[in-house]
């Protein structure tokens, strides 16, 4: 549907029988909060409500001009701001100074555009990403612009207006009351990450509303999808506090400054990822009116000097993520040997194979987030960016969970590595699909969660097959490798393709594809895996078949696509690999089934006693799990006895099946 603007062009044009595709207006008209210096800018927003923050500045590179704008815009009709002092054109399209016109253009097709006197290349490219943000604050940051000033160092923050457009274009203009730079690695980079803070709670594309995100600018990785599609599966098999996260371009004062991964910071309270954890419960029992309180923790190699931070017994490090005490706090030195003596006993548990560990750690979390780890080897899993969440389990029982996972970009075939490290660990394998990492990569300060917990804990290394064949491979199966597949937690390769592939062409324009870099593996080659699984009659895996391929398949250096089925390759070699070496340690649990239930829908009701008389009839064949539970006799024989019982149940005149 054309924007408004489109319709009064239309309107102009016949009126006054005009044949340029431009509609002007006044300076009046027009304001541009992103406008701080000579350029133009292009509206991203057709909505019919009065905006003036979701503004593209156009951007130069090797000698062409660009606008890049969000998936949102109209693919036909851009409005455009000239905040030159003279009058511009576009293929002979005037825009007064100060002033807006739209102009006719086909997505990522050359036009030509005079300012001041030159002439310019003007390519007008369209997004593919899930959302857009636009940041806005014009003010003079000590001779330097928002950008300039952010990007000085992490300590610097500033509140800003913004604009948060999704697909389909709607808007939502909630202030940012603080955006600040993140990471470690990354922030050495030129193309920086962001935490920001909403002041209240808003959607990026379709996620579930925040108030606080991490924007991951995932500048190492070509493919532009390794954290995303590793929190994506762990959400999907369900590790609690997985962080959703969206593709979005994202604009600072108009400048685009690329394709980030805009996810929900790790954070606790009322419209966060953890809207469960109140930080302030130390305080009641600090009060001695709780007997214990939630608590969330990083295994950290690299703490700043201001964060609250525990030295466990066993020499690791956890940053508190919350609750957060200043070392001044009354409360500050009972609540460190809180969170100090629970972690030591839960690792000693832990190691010394407790058989009762479940009432320490949630073990199946534990299982979940090491083979999200295993799967990827991810370069620092259990060392770095480990997280933990001490909370009640639905039973009231406090425990810890392994949770959330978070940080992995060098992963699934990425990094390379440092030689010595790897050689230390006796891994010369480190960039292949095949060959264990997470259970043999050493720690940072103190031993390796993941490894001494594989090496040591029966119950974990027996859950983890079982948590493979019936979390992780259905999921790769059926949602990674299906088809158009976006309904729930994990996406197939496809969907995060097309959500991709124009935002990367334009993120690549801005930042080139980082070349050459000592921890980057080469993406050219790679002999892939394959796996086929036998299958018992209630579907589950009883036995792998596996073969890799003698000839390496071949990738093109330096080009998305190329990057991106790399890394998708690599992913599926792995699972295969996996499947090989877990197959032999696995015994498929008991199918799980009501009783009486047998067209296998959740519940007892008169369609299974429909089901089992169309079976009887030969009309519709019943599930293998759905026989089983339909023999509610257990004569080892379905047949109208077993329909009749059901009957008899749902009439409330026997009390079971």
């Amino acid at each position: 549907m054309k924007k408004i603007m489109s319709l009064m062009l239309a309107l102009i044009m016949v009126v006054s029988l005009c044949t340029a595709a431009v509609t002007e207006f006044s300076a009046a008209q027009t304001t541009v909060t992103a406008a701080t210096k000579d350029a133009l800018y292009a509206h991203a927003y057709e909505g019919e409500e009065a905006d003036s923050e979701a503004w593209v500045k156009w951007y130069e590179k090797d000698g062409k001009m660009y606008f890049f704008m969000p998936t949102c815009t109209d693919d036909t009709q851009l409005e455009i701001y000239n905040a030159f002092d003279s009058a511009v054109t576009i293929n002979d399209v005037k825009i007064d100074a100060k002033s807006s016109a739209v102009v006719d253009f086909t997505d990522d097709v050359d036009y030509y555009a005079k300012v001041n006197g030159k002439d310019y290349l003007l390519v007008i490219m369209v997004s593919s990403a899930e959302a857009a943000m636009f940041i806005n604050n014009p003010e003079n940051f000590d001779g330097k612009d928002l950008w300039g000033y952010l990007t000085e160092t992490k300590e610097n923050s500033a509140s800003a207006t913004s604009a948060l457009l999704d697909e389909e274009g709607n808007l939502d203009s909630t202030p940012i009351k603080k955006i600040k730079g993140r990471g470690n690695t990354s922030w050495d980079a030129d193309k920086k990450g962001f935490n920001i803070t909403f002041d209240g709670a808003v959607k990026v594309g379709n996620m579930q509303k925040c108030k606080k995100f991490s924007i991951i600018s995932n500048f190492q990785d070509a493919s532009l999808s390794r954290n995303r599609i590793l929190y994506d599966l762990a959400d999907e098999v369900g590790v609690p506090y997985a962080s959703d996260s969206r593709f979005t371009e994202v604009y600072v004062n108009g400048e685009y400054i690329g394709n980030y991964q805009v996810c929900e910071k790790v954070d606790v309270g009322k419209n966060t990822l953890m809207p469960d954890i109140d930080d302030e419960e130390y305080l009641s029992y600090c009060a001695g009116e709780s007997p214990a309180f939630s608590f969330v923790c990083e295994i950290d190699a690299n703490p700043d000097e201001d964060d609250f931070t525990v030295k466990a017994s066993n020499g690791n490090n956890l940053t508190m993520k919350a609750p957060e005490l200043e070392r001044t706090d009354e409360n500050y030195a009972k609540t460190r040997l809180f969170i100090k003596n629970k972690y030591d006993t839960m690792y000693s548990k832990l190691v010394t194979n407790a058989a009762n560990i479940n009432d320490y750690i949630d073990i199946e979390s534990l299982a979940q987030v090491y083979l999200i780890n295993e799967l990827g080897k991810n370069w620092d899993a259990g060392a770095g960016s480990f997280f933990f969440v001490y909370k009640q389990d639905e039973n009231g029982k406090w425990k810890f969970f392994a949770s959330p996972v978070w940080d992995y970009d060098n992963s699934l075939g990425n990094a390379q590595g440092v030689e010595w490290d790897l050689r230390n660990m006796g891994i010369d394998d480190y960039e292949e699909p095949t060959g264990w990492f997470a259970k043999h990569k050493g720690g940072y300060r103190g031993p390796n969660f993941l490894k001494e917990s594989v090496a040591r804990n029966k119950t974990l290394t027996d859950m983890i097959p079982v948590v493979w064949f019936e979390q992780f491979v259905p999921a790769i199966n059926n949602r990674l490798n299906g088809e158009g597949l976006n309904d729930t937690e994990l996406y197939s390769s496809d969907v995060y393709l097309s959500k991709l592939t124009a935002s990367a062409k334009m993120n690549f324009i801005r930042w080139d594809i980082v070349q050459e870099p000592q921890w980057i593996a080469d993406h050219t080659s790679l002999n892939k895996c394959h796996v086929t699984y036998q299958y018992n009659e209630f579907g589950q895996i009883t036995g792998v078949d596996y073969t890799k391929d003698s000839t390496a398949t071949k990738y093109d250096k330096y080009v998305f696509e190329a990057e991106y089925q790399y890394m998708l390759d690599w992913t599926n070699s792995r699972v295969a690999w996996m499947s090989k070496e877990y197959i032999s340690n696995y015994t498929p649990s008991e199918p799980e089934y009501i009783r009486g239930d047998a067209d296998m829908d959740g519940e007892v009701s008169i369609m299974d006693a429909t089901a089992i008389q169309l079976h009887i009839a030969s009309l519709e064949k019943l599930s293998d799990l759905g026989a089983v539970a339909a023999d509610v006799d257990d004569d080892g024989d379905i047949s109208i006895l077993d329909a009749t019982q059901i009957q008899l149940f749902i009439a409330d005149i026997v009390e079971k099946l």
